[in-house]
């Protein structure tokens, strides 16, 4: 007597078999496409969070929860910041950028010769409109709230002589630089110059809010 054919059952564990590895594909299928779905979506708000900090003004380096509880002032102030980097960036190479005052100060640091040629009080041509462009940021800022400039010079080892400080180079240039801001539209109130020793080779600029809107110097007073 012959044993029964298992054929059919063994075709028909070869069948749910082959069901289960298509069902167990197909769902391996979608979590993929949920993984990826949600990559692109981290990507996107990553790229809108980058967009929406530089029109602000933040950088990047700033916290997340740092940038949620910025004041609109500080808002202001970096977005300030932000454009004064881009103007001297662009037109100064290699300027040296610094923040002092709890990041409320920004000065930059420029190589004398990046301004001028030899020997000479003309700005150079290839700075084009950088000091309109400094001047109108600052005017900008001063539409907000109150915010000076101080041009510092180094003059060298020593400082010149008050009786040679007319001839000296370097306070001439410094006069200069000022006198092309207020004919830019900065009210004179809100630049400050000197002249310090050391540092022949550098012209450093500071911003920084005014401190108060009392003189920045002895007034002058009237004569009797």
């Amino acid at each position: 007597m012959s044993a029964p054919m298992a054929g059919p059952a063994i075709e028909k564990n070869a069948n749910a078999v082959v069901f289960v590895s298509l069902y167990l594909l197909l769902l391996a299928f979608f979590i993929f496409l949920h993984s990826v779905s949600v990559l692109q979506e981290e990507r996107v708000r990553t790229v809108l969070g980058s967009v929406n900090i530089a029109f602000a003004g933040l950088s990047r380096d700033t916290p997340a929860d740092r940038q949620k509880k910025l004041s609109g002032e500080e808002q202001g102030t970096q977005a300030f910041h932000a454009k004064l980097k881009n103007v001297f960036e662009t037109a100064v190479p290699l300027v040296e950028s610094r923040f002092t005052q709890g990041g409320t100060r920004l000065q930059f640091s420029v190589p004398v010769r990046q301004l001028f040629a030899y020997r000479s009080l003309e700005l150079r041509d290839t700075l084009g409109t950088f000091l309109e462009d400094v001047a109108a940021t600052l005017i900008a800022r001063n539409n907000n709230i109150a915010t000076d400039l101080e041009i510092l010079i180094g003059s060298g080892i020593e400082l010149p002589e008050l009786t040679n400080i007319s001839d000296d180079i370097a306070a001439q240039r410094i006069s200069y630089l000022s006198q092309l801001l207020m004919e830019a539209g900065v009210p004179s109130r809100n630049i400050s110059i000197g002249v310090a020793a050391g540092d022949a080779g550098l012209i450093h600029f500071s911003f920084f809010l005014r401190p108060s809107l009392t003189f920045q110097f002895r007034p002058e007073v009237a004569a009797p």
